[in-house]
């Protein structure tokens, strides 16, 4: 049997998109997935994880799961507990994902060269731009999962670089993940509230998000997608690597290793748009947060456009208007940075 209880008509997971989804949070949402059932929480939890090959060990004992979700679109708080032990294979997304274990034992990268051991209650990154093989204990587990183009964005805040994706590495010194506990001890709480909205969930979520960032020291990745990812993929990859700079159908098609003609063909069946109107979603997407994340006394619409990609600024303003229901500036003037709560 399964029971899914949402708290607000929302999906109990990212919803799968053929474009980037909205840079701007929606109202929070909550859901509470439990069951006994194998092979309905198998189901579940690959979409929850985008995992493949998930199996749960079945020692004859009743099985039973529970998974709880508070998320806002860009950052997710995630509590899972599972009676039976579990292992997945975890294939790369657009999220970056934050995690510790109550009763520690769980294996990452079980069988790649940078095996992790998860310690009780410490936290790690599962790793990110590329397939990873997890062995979990039976027990609870932790998680917060930062939509990418939001923890990319708050990467670069202050500075003139443009985001892009970041390689995290999977563990800390216990020196930095020591102020980041505390951070989360702080903004757990409020964040796990659903009723917890506007600018005190944004202030929480950034102060998360820059804990993280500071305790993970990432650096920027242009690394291409791994050997088994697709054409689309592959596609998606390079131009989330590279949306800052003036990018042809014929240098996408040649990262995805497969003729222009491939590549539209393989966009429209998979996506429903072109490889240039996807690309110019993740720009405009990108612009969004940089304009909602700056400062607007020392940062300028074309300063933003700019560094998203973007050459024509009334092209870009049209663009933008038609995607988001207002002009850029409108964003930048009152989208002021929040400030950490007390």
């Amino acid at each position: 049997m399964t029971a899914t209880q949402p708290v607000a008509a929302r999906p109990t997971s990212p919803r799968p998109t053929g474009r980037p989804s909205a840079s701007h949070p929606c109202a929070p949402w909550e859901s509470v997935h439990t069951g006994t059932d194998r092979d309905a929480a198998r189901t579940f939890y690959e979409d929850v994880h985008h995992a493949h090959e998930l199996r749960f060990e079945d020692d004859g004992r009743p099985f039973h799961h529970r998974h709880r979700a508070v998320s806002s679109g860009r950052v997710s708080l995630r509590t899972s507990s599972v009676s039976a032990g579990w292992t997945a294979v975890l294939s790369p997304d657009r999220h970056y994902v934050l995690a510790w274990s109550v009763e520690g034992g769980t294996v990452l990268d079980a069988d790649g060269p940078e095996r992790t051991v998860m310690r009780p209650g410490v936290p790690v990154v599962y790793p990110t731009g590329r397939e990873t093989r997890i062995v979990v204990r039976p027990g609870t587990e932790h998680s917060v999962h930062f939509a990418a183009d939001f923890l990319e964005a708050v990467a670069v805040v202050g500075t003139d670089a443009a985001p892009r994706p970041l390689d995290l590495p999977v563990t800390a010194s216990p020196a930095r993940l020591g102020t980041l506990q505390e951070v989360v001890k702080a903004a757990a709480p409020a964040l796990l509230d659903a009723t917890t909205e506007g600018s005190a969930r944004d202030a929480l979520e950034l102060m998360l998000a820059e804990a993280v960032l500071a305790a993970f020291r990432p650096v920027p990745d242009g690394r291409p997608a791994g050997p088994h990812a697709g054409t689309v993929e592959r596609a998606k990859t390079f131009m989330h690597a590279r949306f800052d700079r003036p990018l042809t159908a014929g240098e996408i098609a040649a990262a995805a290793d497969c003729s222009v003609r491939t590549l539209q063909e393989s966009f429209q069946r998979q996506e429903g748009v072109t490889p240039m109107a996807y690309l110019r979603d993740i720009r405009l997407e990108k612009a969004r947060l940089g304009l909602e994340l700056a400062d607007p006394s020392a940062a300028s619409v074309s300063d933003v456009a700019t560094s998203c990609g973007f050459r024509h600024m009334g092209r870009f303003s049209g663009a933008y208007r038609e995607e988001f229901g207002e002009y850029p500036g409108d964003t930048l003037r009152k989208r002021t940075r929040p400030a950490p709560p007390a």
